[in-house]
Protein backbone atom coordinates (compact mmCIF):
# COMPACT_ATOMS: atom_id res chain seq x y z
CA UNK A 1 0.00 0.00 0.00
CA UNK A 2 1.14 3.31 -1.06
CA UNK A 3 0.41 7.03 -0.24
CA UNK A 4 -1.66 7.25 -3.70
CA UNK A 5 -3.96 5.12 -1.82
CA UNK A 6 -3.84 4.41 1.93
CA UNK A 7 -4.80 8.45 2.79
CA UNK A 8 -7.06 8.60 -0.46
CA UNK A 9 -10.65 9.10 -0.73
CA UNK A 10 -11.09 8.99 -4.76
CA UNK A 11 -14.17 11.80 -4.82
CA UNK A 12 -14.12 14.26 -7.00
CA UNK A 13 -16.03 17.82 -6.88
CA UNK A 14 -17.01 20.21 -9.32
CA UNK A 15 -15.26 23.90 -8.93
CA UNK A 16 -16.57 27.12 -9.24
CA UNK A 17 -14.88 30.29 -10.93
CA UNK A 18 -12.68 31.43 -8.14
CA UNK A 19 -10.18 33.97 -9.81
CA UNK A 20 -9.72 37.43 -11.48
CA UNK A 21 -8.51 38.70 -14.20
CA UNK A 22 -5.04 39.81 -13.51
CA UNK A 23 -2.26 41.92 -15.23
CA UNK A 24 1.72 40.22 -15.12
CA UNK A 25 4.36 42.36 -13.52
CA UNK A 26 8.15 42.37 -15.30
CA UNK A 27 9.55 44.36 -12.32
CA UNK A 28 7.61 42.78 -8.82
CA UNK A 29 10.08 41.66 -6.00
CA UNK A 30 10.09 37.69 -4.88
CA UNK A 31 7.34 37.38 -2.97
CA UNK A 32 5.10 34.72 -1.33
CA UNK A 33 1.08 34.58 -0.72
CA UNK A 34 0.00 32.19 1.90
CA UNK A 35 -3.23 30.89 0.89
CA UNK A 36 -3.64 28.46 3.69
CA UNK A 37 -2.51 24.91 4.76
CA UNK A 38 0.54 24.54 2.32
CA UNK A 39 -1.12 26.21 -0.89
CA UNK A 40 1.14 29.43 -1.81
CA UNK A 41 1.12 31.94 -4.55
CA UNK A 42 4.71 32.47 -5.18
CA UNK A 43 5.93 35.54 -7.59
CA UNK A 44 10.01 34.76 -8.27
CA UNK A 45 11.19 36.69 -12.16
CA UNK A 46 7.85 37.66 -13.10
CA UNK A 47 6.80 34.30 -13.18
CA UNK A 48 3.28 32.81 -11.16
CA UNK A 49 4.10 29.70 -9.30
CA UNK A 50 1.65 27.94 -7.65
CA UNK A 51 1.53 25.55 -4.22
CA UNK A 52 -0.16 22.28 -3.45
CA UNK A 53 -3.23 24.22 -4.33
CA UNK A 54 -6.71 23.70 -2.16
CA UNK A 55 -9.57 25.40 -2.64
CA UNK A 56 -12.47 23.69 -0.69
CA UNK A 57 -14.21 25.28 2.04
CA UNK A 58 -16.20 25.01 5.17
CA UNK A 59 -17.03 21.49 7.00
CA UNK A 60 -16.67 19.37 4.45
CA UNK A 61 -13.74 21.00 2.32
CA UNK A 62 -11.95 18.08 1.42
CA UNK A 63 -12.19 14.27 2.22
CA UNK A 64 -9.65 12.04 2.90
CA UNK A 65 -8.60 9.86 5.45
CA UNK A 66 -7.90 11.09 9.44
CA UNK A 67 -4.44 10.55 10.46
CA UNK A 68 -5.12 11.90 14.40
CA UNK A 69 -6.65 8.60 14.16
CA UNK A 70 -6.03 5.09 15.80
CA UNK A 71 -6.93 2.60 13.43
CA UNK A 72 -5.75 -1.00 11.79
CA UNK A 73 -2.79 -0.23 9.90
CA UNK A 74 -3.53 -3.34 7.82
CA UNK A 75 -7.16 -1.84 6.93
CA UNK A 76 -6.40 1.93 6.61
CA UNK A 77 -8.01 4.92 7.50
CA UNK A 78 -11.47 5.66 8.44
CA UNK A 79 -12.13 8.08 5.05
CA UNK A 80 -14.18 11.28 6.31
CA UNK A 81 -14.95 15.13 5.49
CA UNK A 82 -12.60 17.49 6.81
CA UNK A 83 -13.23 21.07 7.54
CA UNK A 84 -11.15 24.18 6.56
CA UNK A 85 -11.59 26.68 10.10
CA UNK A 86 -11.89 29.92 7.87
CA UNK A 87 -12.79 31.26 4.35
CA UNK A 88 -10.68 30.65 1.53
CA UNK A 89 -8.76 34.38 0.70
CA UNK A 90 -9.30 34.04 -2.96
CA UNK A 91 -6.40 33.62 -5.59
CA UNK A 92 -4.61 36.89 -6.98
CA UNK A 93 -3.68 35.43 -10.24
CA UNK A 94 -5.91 34.17 -13.16
CA UNK A 95 -3.48 31.24 -13.74
CA UNK A 96 -0.85 30.27 -12.57
CA UNK A 97 2.34 29.20 -14.85
CA UNK A 98 3.48 26.13 -13.10
CA UNK A 99 2.36 24.18 -10.48
CA UNK A 100 4.44 22.61 -7.72
CA UNK A 101 3.33 19.38 -5.66
CA UNK A 102 4.61 18.64 -2.58
CA UNK A 103 2.63 14.95 -2.70
CA UNK A 104 -0.70 14.18 -3.27
CA UNK A 105 -2.38 13.85 0.10
CA UNK A 106 -5.85 15.75 -0.40
CA UNK A 107 -4.65 18.40 2.49
CA UNK A 108 -2.39 19.59 -0.07
CA UNK A 109 -4.18 19.00 -3.78
CA UNK A 110 -7.99 18.84 -2.51
CA UNK A 111 -10.95 17.35 -4.67
CA UNK A 112 -12.04 20.51 -5.67
CA UNK A 113 -8.77 21.90 -6.85
CA UNK A 114 -8.40 18.42 -8.74
CA UNK A 115 -11.26 19.55 -10.97
CA UNK A 116 -10.82 22.91 -11.08
CA UNK A 117 -6.75 23.07 -12.15
CA UNK A 118 -6.02 23.29 -16.02
CA UNK A 119 -4.46 20.05 -16.87
CA UNK A 120 -2.29 21.24 -19.75
CA UNK A 121 -0.77 23.51 -16.90
CA UNK A 122 2.81 22.05 -16.02
CA UNK A 123 2.67 20.48 -13.27
CA UNK A 124 6.25 19.27 -10.58
CA UNK A 125 5.84 16.77 -8.64
CA UNK A 126 7.88 13.76 -6.47
CA UNK A 127 8.30 10.97 -8.68
CA UNK A 128 6.54 8.81 -6.81
CA UNK A 129 3.26 10.85 -7.82
CA UNK A 130 3.58 11.70 -11.38
CA UNK A 131 2.32 8.47 -13.13
CA UNK A 132 -1.05 8.87 -10.89
CA UNK A 133 -1.39 12.87 -12.09
CA UNK A 134 -0.66 11.57 -15.55
CA UNK A 135 -3.26 9.18 -15.42
CA UNK A 136 -5.42 11.90 -14.22
CA UNK A 137 -4.95 14.12 -17.37
CA UNK A 138 -2.31 16.45 -15.72
CA UNK A 139 0.86 17.71 -17.68
CA UNK A 140 2.60 16.27 -14.99
CA UNK A 141 6.55 15.87 -14.83
CA UNK A 142 8.61 13.92 -12.27
CA UNK A 143 11.52 16.30 -10.55
CA UNK A 144 13.76 13.86 -9.33
CA UNK A 145 15.77 14.49 -5.69
CA UNK A 146 18.94 16.38 -6.62
CA UNK A 147 17.78 17.56 -9.87
CA UNK A 148 17.12 21.09 -11.19
CA UNK A 149 14.52 22.45 -13.76
CA UNK A 150 15.05 26.18 -15.12
CA UNK A 151 12.49 28.54 -16.37
CA UNK A 152 13.01 32.25 -18.32
CA UNK A 153 10.39 34.45 -16.64
CA UNK A 154 9.38 37.76 -18.06
CA UNK A 155 11.96 39.40 -15.56
CA UNK A 156 15.03 36.53 -14.85
CA UNK A 157 15.51 33.20 -14.08
CA UNK A 158 13.88 30.84 -11.71
CA UNK A 159 15.45 27.42 -10.61
CA UNK A 160 14.06 24.47 -9.05
CA UNK A 161 15.52 21.64 -7.50
CA UNK A 162 13.58 18.94 -5.55
CA UNK A 163 15.21 18.12 -2.15
CA UNK A 164 13.47 14.43 -0.50
CA UNK A 165 10.27 15.05 2.18
CA UNK A 166 10.68 12.33 4.57
CA UNK A 167 7.01 12.43 5.92
CA UNK A 168 7.46 10.32 9.41
CA UNK A 169 10.59 9.74 11.23
CA UNK A 170 9.36 5.97 11.66
CA UNK A 171 10.97 4.02 9.01
CA UNK A 172 7.98 1.72 8.34
CA UNK A 173 6.01 4.75 7.94
CA UNK A 174 7.98 6.48 6.32
CA UNK A 175 8.01 3.53 3.51
CA UNK A 176 4.25 3.72 3.13
CA UNK A 177 3.34 7.18 2.73
CA UNK A 178 6.46 7.28 0.50
CA UNK A 179 9.04 9.86 -0.21
CA UNK A 180 7.87 13.75 -1.08
CA UNK A 181 9.50 16.53 -2.49
CA UNK A 182 10.24 20.09 -0.74
CA UNK A 183 11.55 22.96 -3.06
CA UNK A 184 14.84 25.07 -3.01
CA UNK A 185 13.19 28.22 -5.22
CA UNK A 186 15.72 30.45 -6.94
CA UNK A 187 15.05 33.62 -8.48
CA UNK A 188 17.83 35.17 -10.83
CA UNK A 189 17.35 38.86 -11.65
CA UNK A 190 20.32 40.25 -13.19
CA UNK A 191 23.43 40.04 -9.89
CA UNK A 192 20.02 39.44 -7.62
CA UNK A 193 20.13 35.82 -6.08
CA UNK A 194 17.51 35.23 -3.95
CA UNK A 195 16.37 31.88 -2.74
CA UNK A 196 14.09 30.38 -0.80
CA UNK A 197 13.33 26.51 0.62
CA UNK A 198 9.89 25.22 0.92
CA UNK A 199 10.32 22.15 2.90
CA UNK A 200 6.96 19.77 2.22
CA UNK A 201 5.96 17.66 4.92
CA UNK A 202 8.96 16.72 6.18
CA UNK A 203 10.97 16.20 9.19
CA UNK A 204 14.92 17.10 9.39
CA UNK A 205 15.31 13.75 8.75
CA UNK A 206 19.06 12.47 7.79
CA UNK A 207 18.19 12.40 3.29
CA UNK A 208 17.18 16.11 3.94
CA UNK A 209 20.38 17.24 6.23
CA UNK A 210 22.22 15.22 3.44
CA UNK A 211 20.61 17.16 0.53
CA UNK A 212 20.71 20.93 1.77
CA UNK A 213 24.77 20.47 2.13
CA UNK A 214 24.33 20.53 -1.55
CA UNK A 215 22.38 23.99 -1.19
CA UNK A 216 23.23 27.49 -0.70
CA UNK A 217 21.34 28.77 2.11
CA UNK A 218 18.05 30.39 1.65
CA UNK A 219 16.87 33.94 2.32
CA UNK A 220 13.26 32.67 3.53
CA UNK A 221 12.79 28.98 5.27
CA UNK A 222 9.01 27.33 4.70
CA UNK A 223 8.24 24.62 6.78
CA UNK A 224 5.06 22.78 7.28
CA UNK A 225 4.26 22.48 11.17
CA UNK A 226 1.02 21.21 12.18
CA UNK A 227 2.16 18.21 14.82
CA UNK A 228 -0.67 16.04 12.50
CA UNK A 229 -0.45 12.38 13.72
CA UNK A 230 -0.11 12.50 17.21
CA UNK A 231 -1.29 9.75 19.09
CA UNK A 232 -2.95 8.35 15.88
CA UNK A 233 -1.97 4.95 14.31
CA UNK A 234 0.42 6.76 12.00
CA UNK A 235 2.26 8.28 14.82
CA UNK A 236 3.11 12.35 14.08
CA UNK A 237 4.16 12.93 10.38
CA UNK A 238 4.38 16.55 10.41
CA UNK A 239 6.76 18.44 12.90
CA UNK A 240 5.96 20.57 15.81
CA UNK A 241 6.95 24.07 16.30
CA UNK A 242 9.76 22.88 18.39
CA UNK A 243 11.19 20.52 15.59
CA UNK A 244 10.72 23.72 13.06
CA UNK A 245 12.60 25.94 15.66
CA UNK A 246 15.60 23.16 15.61
CA UNK A 247 15.38 22.52 11.60
CA UNK A 248 15.37 26.23 11.20
CA UNK A 249 18.51 26.75 12.81
CA UNK A 250 20.46 23.72 10.53
CA UNK A 251 18.87 25.00 7.49
CA UNK A 252 20.38 28.92 8.77
CA UNK A 253 17.81 31.34 7.05
CA UNK A 254 17.23 33.98 9.29
CA UNK A 255 13.18 34.55 7.61
CA UNK A 256 11.08 31.35 8.35
CA UNK A 257 7.58 31.15 7.18
CA UNK A 258 5.49 28.29 8.51
CA UNK A 259 2.83 27.08 6.75
CA UNK A 260 0.48 24.23 6.79
CA UNK A 261 -1.22 25.02 10.45
CA UNK A 262 -4.65 26.82 11.76
CA UNK A 263 -6.44 26.06 8.35
CA UNK A 264 -8.03 22.73 9.14
CA UNK A 265 -9.28 20.84 11.71
CA UNK A 266 -6.72 18.54 10.56
CA UNK A 267 -3.85 20.79 11.96
CA UNK A 268 -2.88 19.65 15.91
CA UNK A 269 -0.48 22.55 16.34
CA UNK A 270 -0.75 26.58 15.39
CA UNK A 271 2.74 28.57 15.34
CA UNK A 272 2.23 30.12 18.72
CA UNK A 273 4.93 27.50 19.69
CA UNK A 274 7.32 28.71 17.09
CA UNK A 275 6.34 32.11 18.57
CA UNK A 276 7.06 32.09 21.84
CA UNK A 277 10.53 30.14 21.04
CA UNK A 278 11.74 32.37 18.75
CA UNK A 279 10.78 35.15 21.05
CA UNK A 280 12.68 33.78 23.65
CA UNK A 281 15.64 32.11 22.38
CA UNK A 282 16.10 33.37 18.56
CA UNK A 283 14.62 37.12 18.65
CA UNK A 284 17.43 38.00 15.97
CA UNK A 285 15.56 35.93 13.35
CA UNK A 286 12.55 37.31 11.19
CA UNK A 287 9.31 34.74 12.14
CA UNK A 288 7.01 35.47 9.38
CA UNK A 289 2.85 35.08 10.46
CA UNK A 290 0.81 36.70 7.87
CA UNK A 291 -2.71 35.66 8.05
CA UNK A 292 -4.55 33.63 5.10
CA UNK A 293 -4.39 35.86 1.89
CA UNK A 294 -1.21 37.66 3.48
CA UNK A 295 1.59 38.08 1.39
CA UNK A 296 5.52 38.67 2.32
CA UNK A 297 8.15 40.48 -0.02
CA UNK A 298 11.45 39.19 -0.08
Amino acid sequence: MNRRSFLKSGVAVAAASLVPATVRSATAPLSVRWLGGAMMEIEAAGLRILTDPCLGEGEEAFVMGDPNEMFDLAKGPNIKTHARLAPFPGLKHSSPDLVLLSHLHEDHFDQKAQAWLDRSLPLLAPEHDTEHLRQQGYGAQALRHGATRVFNGPSGEVRITALPAVHSLNPQISAVLGLGNGYMIEARRGAQVQRLYWAGDTFHAEPVAQALTQQDTPDLFIPHIGAVGGEGALGQISMDGGQAMDFAAQVGAHSVLPVHHTTYSLFREGPEVMQRLYAALRPDWNLLLPGEGGEVLL
